[in-house]
């Protein structure tokens, strides 16, 4: 069984696997003329961890539309589509207020909400029609993640609603790996964001480079990890439109990580890299390729390249907080104010 999982159900919760979930959202979609749409709503970090999901039906759904939200956005421009033939998976570690706000939203437009949470005792908990209790805190199973859990849906929802059979089968091999490979990976990238973070703690800004299915990973870097746990300025730029005005501010002093998938899209990393390897000076790369990724199946590794690089690419900015003495768990504003009313 895929972890907590449960279903809430007017104060009842039973334990539920994904495929009994999204087997009871299948009847329940159906029944209202088959699905239409599935949204993915977050707010900052978990906002980028239900990105793998996102991304992999936008590349690979067929019959059916996906989409992804800001809670904020969504709860005050509310799609036309979100109804009754539409699946709308939320995202929050404890209890956002705009992502809980989103999912009652959601619940009176008629949808089917799935609320992804770190616990049972969550007001997300509450508020979902059916919950998945992610892995999430310094023990945490990569392979039952966030990232990992809006994965697992994603291929579910794409089983059983069209059938998809490749991928299916290729995904728990994937599951079976991530975690070695993630604490592998962590020891590879050690020596190299080591030197990056001690040669740039002191550092004004930093740029994020990533594409494809690592685009989330990059605004967790720069928004979440370098932003609002180190306090520095950071801008996520997708490799593809580096050349459309970011690759201007490059010089030997700017410290740029640049994230490299595999599949598709790498093409656009690779032609990143040629340019900042001539003409910048500071750089750090994160390469899956490196990091094993292709050890994974090949129909499914470029969609497990953010399950891997997000606790990677936190790691690299650990050790800056280390050398910094600034602790990753340290805040300004966040849990001090009602950010809500403001």
């Amino acid at each position: 069984m895929d972890t907590q999982i449960t279903k809430a159900n007017k104060g009842r919760r039973d334990t539920m696997d994904v495929k009994k979930i999204v087997s009871e959202v299948k009847c329940r979609i159906n029944a209202n003329g088959g699905l239409q749409q599935v949204f993915f709503v977050g707010c900052g970090g978990s906002k980028g961890a239900i990105f793998p999901g996102y991304y992999l039906l936008k590349n690979r759904a067929k019959s059916f539309g996906t989409s992804t939200y800001n809670s904020s956005e969504f709860i005050h421009e509310l799609p036309e589509r979100l109804g009754p033939r539409s699946v709308c998976i939320c995202c929050s570690l404890k209890a956002t207020k705009e992502t809980v706000l989103a999912v009652e939203a959601a619940n009176r437009a008629g949808a089917v909400t799935i609320a992804m949470t770190g616990g049972l005792d969550t007001e997300m908990a509450n508020v979902g029609q059916y919950v998945v209790v992610y892995s999430n805190g310094p023990n945490q199973i990569y392979s039952q993640s966030n990232q990992s859990y809006s994965l697992r849906l994603a291929f579910e929802i794409l089983h059983q609603f069209e059938d998809e059979q490749e991928l299916y089968a290729a995904k728990e091999k994937a599951f079976a790996r991530i975690d070695d490979l993630i604490v592998r990976g962590k020891g590879i990238i050690h020596d190299a964001a080591y030197a990056f973070a001690r040669e740039n703690k002191d550092a004004a800004v930093f740029e994020v480079l990533a594409d494809g299915s690592l685009w989330g990973a990059a605004y967790s870097m720069a928004s979440c990890h370098y932003m609002e746990m180190q306090w520095k300025y950071a801008i996520p730029i997708h490799s593809g439109e580096y050349f459309h005005g970011p690759f201007e501010t490059t010089d030997k002093a700017l410290p740029i990580v640049l994230m490299a998938g595999t599949g598709r899209t790498r093409a656009l990393d690779e032609r990143a890299l040629k340019f900042i390897r001539k003409y910048a000076g500071n750089v750090l790369v994160l390469d899956c390729e490196e990091l094993g990724i292709k050890e994974l199946p090949e129909q499914v590794a470029e969609y497990f390249c953010p399950v891997m690089m997000i606790p990677v690419e936190k790691y690299a900015v650990s050790l800056m907080a280390e050398q910094n003495g600034h602790s990753m768990d340290e805040r300004r504003y966040m849990w001090k104010l009602s950010l809500i009313h403001i």
